[in-house]
């Protein structure tokens, strides 16, 4: 398993800069939306490759069999969003009653301060970019504390989307694609009036060079000359088809999805998406399927059973090793043949010997893992 992957070349000895020098008062604060799973963490990776300051290198979570390239994510933008969604009795896939204006003031007025001294610290070093899907959800709070933000909405198919979801977190798949539309809803509608950019996460994997070259020349309005663009054979490295184990499949998702969902990627595929006003309010299948709670609790349950099921499976794996060896030894060998005899002798009724006892436990276990 991958438990921590080094992250290359991260521009993590910045100096503070004085934006006076290069025309405005405060640089570009660039926000990467996007559902969980839809590519955002690449993205964020190409845009500190081209110069964005995203923080040191100890402010991200370690990259993971899920995520192999990084996530980040910074963990002070996580914290603060964390924060919020758990004041207000939610989670990121556990939305049922989520209502910002529920927030009482001390709560936003902790979260404003701390947020406006986050934005503070990371002007110092320039053009700087954040991401956390969650700010799809909690963007109206950031959006009162940025002086100069951009946005970057990144999109993904809801299916790939909801199917990786299934295998990272036991979401049913119909689960993850309602998520898939709140947060893509809720962030067009927070965004709107402001600097926006839409990014396909399958055109990123398709042409990642062509994607980026896309990117950097609609950000030279909002950052001027500080950015470029990134070195090809970096991109290429970073950015690679094999890192997407859940294509898309159009002729599947369409049985998956309802009519406002299948427009909504309609919107997205032609760009119309950045044209809604007002953003169209939340399926009516979405709504009741991010109401269930039992649907919640069953994707608790299912995420839980499976962490407990591999953890089991390296249990079994661990003690059949260490029983091979006890029987691969001499002193077993030696111990068994003696008892073979002496049973033979005293004319007792052969048993299976616990070579063979085992041997039908394993299958046992084999048959067991090959139903799941």
């Amino acid at each position: 398993m991958i438990t921590s992957l080094p992250v290359p070349n991260l521009q993590n000895e910045r100096s503070p800069v004085d934006d006076s020098r290069v025309g405005w008062q405060s640089p570009a604060q660039i926000v990467v939306l996007g559902m969980h799973r839809s590519g955002t963490s690449a993205v964020t990776r190409v845009l500190n490759l081209m110069g964005c300051w995203a923080g040191p290198e100890d402010a991200f979570p370690p990259a993971d069999e899920a995520n192999p390239t990084g996530y980040w994510e910074h963990r002070e933008v996580w914290t603060l969003d964390e924060t919020v969604l758990r004041i207000l009795g939610s989670t990121w896939c556990q939305t049922n009653g989520f209502d910002l204006g529920r927030l009482d003031e001390e709560s936003r007025a902790r979260f404003a301060a701390r947020a406006r001294g986050f934005a503070a610290e990371m002007d110092r070093s320039g053009p700087w970019v954040i991401k956390d899907p969650r700010l799809c959800l909690l963007f109206p709070l950031w959006r009162q504390i940025l002086e100069r933000p951009v946005c970057i909405l990144v999109h993904r198919d809801p299916l790939p989307v909801a199917r990786s979801l299934e295998s990272r977190d036991g979401l049913p798949v119909l689960h993850g694609i309602a998520l898939w539309e709140l947060y893509n809803r809720e962030a067009l509608a927070a965004t709107r009036g402001l600097p926006r950019i839409l990014v396909s996460y399958r055109d990123l994997l398709g042409a990642p060079m062509a994607t980026a070259r896309r990117l950097h020349a609609q950000m030279l309005p909002f950052a001027g000359g500080r950015l470029h663009l990134p070195d090809e054979r970096e991109l290429s490295a970073f950015v690679q088809p094999p890192l997407d184990h859940h294509p898309p499949d159009p002729d599947l998702e369409r049985g998956y999805l309802n009519l406002s969902q299948s427009e909504l990627l309609r919107t997205f595929a032609t760009g119309a998406a950045l044209d809604l006003d007002p953003v169209p309010p939340l399926s009516a299948g979405a709504r009741d399927l991010l109401a269930s709670s039992i649907l919640a609790e069953s994707a608790a349950l299912r995420s839980r059973l499976g962490k407990d099921l591999h953890r089991a499976d390296g249990w079994i794996a661990e003690m059949d090793g260490i029983i091979d060896a006890i029987f691969a030894s001499r002193s077993w060998t030696l111990g068994d043949s003696l008892a073979r005899g002496f049973r033979k002798l005293l004319g007792r009724k052969p048993e299976p010997s616990a070579g063979e006892r085992r041997r039908h436990l394993m299958d046992a276990v084999r048959r067991w893992r090959e139903r799941r």
